[in-house]
Parts: structure tokens; C-alpha cells; sequence
């Protein structure tokens, strides 16, 4: 989903009610900006997965980030990925994992996503700087990121759905 659509928030109540691991690209790509020595904020991080998805033809999110960590604990069979973002990511999924994989796409109207964006960016974290919610969403990766809701398998609207209950349709 689109940026401040609920991700985070719907990946929290997965993983303490339902057993989910998380996997976060963001995670991935915050430590690869720190190893390069690099500011940790959303503009540096987008970049940094436009290099990626440029240099492994949008592969890194399924080779580097997700088939390691399924590899390492075979055990484990509800693995959470937040988040995807190009539809060719998608499509590597989707050959890779066939059938196991569930697409879920999270959406609610722009002024609340606006909303929350502000909040958030007064709180600091990958949301800290001075970049304007027009400009975030205004980056390919958003604007990308939102059209996915036509190849997801379940879309949820945050605006009038809860996390707990968003978990629970799950």
C-alpha cells in the first residue's frame, strides 16, 4: 500500500496474534545505507531501493531480503513481508512462491494518508526531514506502490478497518 496506509500497524498485530514473522525491506535497506555510511531517511532509503531494483532487475527484495530468511527457519510457514513496491517485485514473488504467496494491498483516502504522513514525520524515524508528503508520493516507488491494488489478492481499506480486524480477515 501506499505510504502511511497502515502497513506497520497491520504487520504488528499479524505477527503478536497470528504468528507471523516480519521481514521489513526497510530494515534491509537502512542497513545498507549505515554500512555506506549514508543518512537513514525515506528519501536516502527510496534511492537506495531504486539502485537495487535497477542492478538486480527488482529481484534483491526475494533474493537478498526474503528466501535467506525462509532458507534459515524452514520451520516457519507465516512470513509477513512489508513491504512490496513495483509490480515486477510482485511478479518475482509470484514465480518463486506460486500459490503460497497472498497478496494483500492496503489503502484509505488521501487526506487521511496525508494526515498520518504528518504525524509520523513529527515523530521522526524513516518518516524524519524535510520531505513534504507531495513529494514522498510524488516518488516512482509511491505512485507504483499504489497501482498494486489491481494484482492484490485481498484489499483492505484502513480508513474504516482496524488493524485487529484487518489481522483477523487475514
Amino acid at each position: 500500500g501506499a505510504v502511511a496506509s497502515g502497513k506497520t500497524s497491520l504487520a504488528r498485530h499479524l505477527v503478536a496474534t497470528h504468528g507471523f514473522v516480519r521481514l521489513r525491506t526497510g530494515s534491509f535497506l537502512e542497513a545498507r545505507a549505515r554500512q555506506a555510511g549514508l543518512d537513514v531517511d525515506r528519501s536516502t532509503l527510496q534511492h537506495l531501493g531504486d539502485v537495487l531494483d535497477r542492478e538486480t532487475a527488482y529481484r534483491w527484495v526475494v533474493d537478498d531480503v526474503v528466501s535467506p530468511s525462509i532458507e534459515a527457519n524452514p520451520e516457519c510457514l507465516r512470513w509477513l513481508l512489508d513491504s512490496v513496491r513495483k509490480h515486477k517485485q510482485v511478479g518475482w514473488f509470484r514465480d518463486r512462491f506460486n500459490s503460497a504467496i497472498f497478496h494483500v494491498h492496503l489503502v484509505a483516502p488521501e487526506d487521511i494518508l496525508r494526515c498520518r504522513y504528518e504525524e509520523r514525520r513529527q515523530l521522526g524515524g524513516e518518516y524524519a526531514g524535510a520531505t513534504p508528503y507531495d513529494a514522498a508520493v510524488s516518488h516512482l516507488n509511491e505512485v507504483e506502490a499504489r497501482q498494486l491494488s489491481s494484482i492484490a489478492d485481498f484489499v483492505i481499506d484502513t480508513s474504516v478497518t482496524s488493524g485487529r480486524d484487518a489481522a483477523i480477515a487475514i
